[in-house]
């Protein structure tokens, strides 16, 4: 029996991509018909376009170019696209939508579930990415090494011997990790290759799998107190807007550097501004910010001791390709009448 399946990508996440993760289900009898949806636009200026979806869900896109394509579908893959309600009742034959991305903002899961569609996500699809970055981030903010390389593409040859001066051996510190999930944990495995002391805080997780991981885990208070270097891994929702604040600030060490790879609501950027400035920490590195892209005379800019970079962190050609491997072993499950791994509804 053949299963139709309409791959829709993106300028972020081209159908070809999707495609070439997923093309093994030929094998399974799935026919592949492909389409992008706003395929015209730049990557940049797709990001524009979807910028609001995690606030204002699929709704308020226009979907008809999907909906025409929907005919006989009965699986459809999207990455940004949108999946909203009038778009599940156009799908007479659609039985199952994958997200090849984690977040599920683009799919009305509610008019899903009343169409008897099943949903299904891509959770974890960048984490080796973000890990990489994030561990990166930690470790050229320690050394100092995006300034070095200012200093002498500006002519300066400057080498410090003054002990006092001199950056610590990343063994030397403890770094406090800011949520556990697939994010979180693939940074705590890549740290412990350094010997660093490592702090736990995510009250989802119980104590025992941070231990088992080789991590130690605490409050935030007792976190932010401790490290010598936070990183933030946890969502943005209504419990972790500016999560990090004035408060936090004051409790962290004078020698913390702030590392945010996660999402820029997680920071009060006023109050870390002002907690650079005064001392009250030593620096950051952040590839994410409440407003993106940076505006040109955003405060940051000013501030010593900051690795700013234009929220690059999951963006891999291995994560472009791994959203639609994830959910394309899903659909194999359920091709077998099994229950997908990350089934939504």
């Amino acid at each position: 029996m053949t299963v139709t399946c309409l791959l829709c990508g993106d300028p972020q996440q081209p159908s070809e991509y999707m495609y070439e993760a997923a093309d093994f289900l030929a094998e399974r009898g799935v026919a592949f018909e492909r389409m992008d949806w706003n395929g015209d636009l730049s990557p940049a200026a797709f990001r524009d376009v979807t910028m609001d979806m995690e606030a204002i869900g699929p709704s308020g896109y226009d979907t008809a170019t999907i909906e025409r394509k929907l005919d006989s579908v009965e699986v459809l893959i999207v990455h940004k696209a949108p999946v909203s309600a009038e778009l599940l009742e156009a799908g007479d034959d659609l039985r199952i939508v994958g997200c090849a991305r984690g977040g599920i903002e683009n799919i009305d899961v509610e008019a899903a579930s009343a169409n008897d569609v099943d949903v299904v996500h891509a959770p974890g699809r960048n984490k080796h990415a973000v890990a990489d970055y994030a561990t990166s981030m930690i470790l050229s903010r320690i050394r100092e090494i995006p300034s070095h390389h200012v200093e002498l593409a500006n002519g300066e040859w400057n080498q410090v011997f003054d002990p006092d001066r001199l950056p610590r051996d990343v063994n030397a510190l403890t770094i406090g990790v800011v949520g556990f999930g697939n994010i979180g944990r693939e940074v705590v495995t890549r740290l412990q290759g350094f010997d660093a002391d490592i702090v736990v805080h995510d009250p989802y997780v119980d104590d025992r799998t941070v231990r088992e991981l080789g991590a130690e885990p605490d409050d935030l208070s007792g976190l932010l107190a401790r490290a010598d270097v936070i990183t933030l891994h946890v969502r943005l929702s209504d419990e972790t807007e500016s999560l990090i604040s004035t408060e936090e600030f004051e409790t962290m060490r004078d020698e913390a550097i702030l590392v945010n790879t996660a999402r820029g609501g997680l920071v009060d950027e006023d109050a870390l501004v002002d907690a650079l400035r005064s001392g009250s920490i030593a620096g950051a590195a952040l590839d994410v910010f409440r407003e993106e892209p940076l505006p040109d005379d955003h405060p940051l800019f000013d501030c010593d001791g900051v690795v700013l970079t234009p929220h690059v962190a999951g963006s891999t050609r291995d994560a472009v390709l791994e959203g639609p491997r994830i959910v394309a072993a899903q659909l194999e499950t359920w091709l077998d009448d099994g229950e997908p791994t990350y089934l939504v509804t």
